[in-house]
């Protein structure tokens, strides 16, 4: 049976499989009718924090950082359909009208949504019935995940921050109110970093629980996390150094993927202690169905648990689902943390902020503590006398394919790519549909703000 006529005969079954992933379960509470809410107990309002933080997929990002080619993408259909965001980001075309074709972006509205749900908690909570104690640390809860929000909100649709320029940048609206009637203006990107710091403050980190054992609600593991990611992006790496360490002094937990030795599976569950706070996507499998790029499959390394004793990734699904011979993880027993924080990727946070503040051989050995529960007989990193440059390196190969199927790629790329030794311009070699580059100054970087968003919001211009 040729491969083709066996993707015909699969791929009706595995949509009507995986179909019910893609529903959401959030119960699209309808709690601001006409700009006001009937919840008016401490409890009523703790119900806003009780989510399912589940955004739409994060295709985008990876194919234009090129981790992937897409999700069970066709590449030879996707070439065909030159007018399409598809095209434009596969073959890293710049010359396509991307707001023409952004009319609408269930992340961008998904995440508005959740902040103003948050908004709703801030600003009720003070004069809500109920216990006291609790106010303070449901208030800080939602004011973490709010800087949250908008810290992913201000990298995906506005450029990277750089010191030099973020005052001139174009970033975000930082909504902190629940006046529906109210234009949010764009503020500057630096602005917006200044709103998320205040956000994500030591003072509201230490109103946290200092444990929560639901992955979906914040705690003070978390909270250090957030804190430490933000003045990571402001390449504040100093600064953010101590908080990447107190978010692993309250929780190093590591995802042991040797297992797959013995389940020729990479089990990882959604509740998975791992997770600092979880979010994933429409599905509830991740990186499911994601279809990696041939320059991505080169850097595992030889005896990674996942891809040598599993055949979840692997080049005869590509070739069966996208008429291209690229590794496509298959399984469903794998729930990575697409849009959230975990433990093990604070590892990778802790060892850059280490290397670059000149203590490389720490930052290596926190990227072998990873690393032994990830490579069969691994050959130490932390070893010799490597150049920060050198320690990168080897951090970036492995960080990459550790954060699969999440927005870290996307994001340390752009951080990189306004730092002069670790830019790069990105190659995709699609065999014979040819070779196509990504430069460091791409507007690609910039996902485009939807037009039932710009429609009614003069302040919001592109910021590409």
């Amino acid at each position: 049976m040729k491969t083709r006529d066996i993707a015909k005969a699969v791929v009706p079954f595995l949509l009507l499989v995986i179909s019910p992933l893609f529903i959401s379960c959030d119960d699209e509470l309808d709690i601001i009718p006409k700009g006001k809410s009937t919840l008016e107990t401490v409890s009523d309002l703790e119900a806003l924090l009780n989510q399912e933080w589940h955004l739409s997929d994060v295709t985008d990002l990876l194919v234009i950082c090129n981790e992937a080619l897409g999700y069970m993408i066709s590449v030879p259909g996707t070439m065909e359909q030159k007018n399409s965001l598809e095209y434009a980001y596969l073959t890293f075309d710049e010359s396509i009208d991307r707001e023409a074709l952004s009319t609408s972006d269930a992340r961008y509205n998904t995440i508005y949504r959740f902040i103003n749900y948050m908004n709703v908690l801030i600003s009720k909570m003070p004069d809500a019935d109920g216990d006291s104690k609790l106010k303070s640390q449901y208030i800080a809860e939602a004011r973490m995940m709010r800087a949250y929000f908008h810290w992913l909100l201000v990298n995906i649709y506005a450029k990277q921050y750089d010191e030099a320029t973020a005052a001139n940048e174009g970033g975000v609206p930082y909504v902190d109110n629940t006046n529906v009637g109210e234009e949010k203006t764009k503020l500057s990107v630096a602005e917006v970093y200044e709103r998320i710091l205040e956000d994500c403050s030591d003072e509201v980190i230490n109103q946290l629980p200092k444990n929560n054992p639901n992955v979906e609600r914040g705690d003070q593991a978390w909270g250090n996390a957030v804190r430490a990611k933000v003045l990571m992006q402001m390449k504040k790496y100093k600064e953010a150094l101590p908080y990447a360490q107190a978010s692993l002094n309250l929780n190093n937990r590591i995802d042991d993927r040797s297992s797959c030795i013995e389940n020729f599976d990479w089990v990882l569950s959604q509740d998975s202690e791992c997770n600092l706070i979880y979010m994933g996507t429409g599905m509830r499998v991740s990186p499911t169905l994601e279809a990696l790029s041939l320059e991505t499959a080169a850097l595992f390394e030889d005896g990674d648990y996942v891809n040598t004793y599993t055949m979840n990734w692997s080049p005869m699904y590509g070739s069966m689902f996208c008429s291209f011979p690229c590794p496509l993880y298959f399984s469903f027993s794998t729930a990575g943390n697409v849009y959230g924080l975990t433990s093990d990727r604070m590892y990778y946070t802790t060892a850059e902020c280490l290397i670059r503040t000149g203590q490389i051989m720490e930052g290596l050995k926190m990227v072998d503590r990873i690393r032994a529960y990830r490579v069969e007989n691994y050959v130490p990193f932390a070893q010799g006398n490597p150049s920060e440059q050198e320690a990168m390196a080897m951090l970036q190969k492995a960080k990459w394919i550790e954060c699969i199927g999440t927005f870290e790629n996307f994001f340390d790329c752009k951080r990189w790519n306004t730092e002069a030794n670790y830019k790069r311009t990105i190659t995709r070699n699609l065999n014979e549909y040819g070779k196509y580059t990504i430069s460091p100054e791409s507007p690609l970087w910039v996902i485009p703000f939807p037009s039932n968003a710009t429609r009614f919001n003069a302040s919001l211009t592109q910021n590409y």
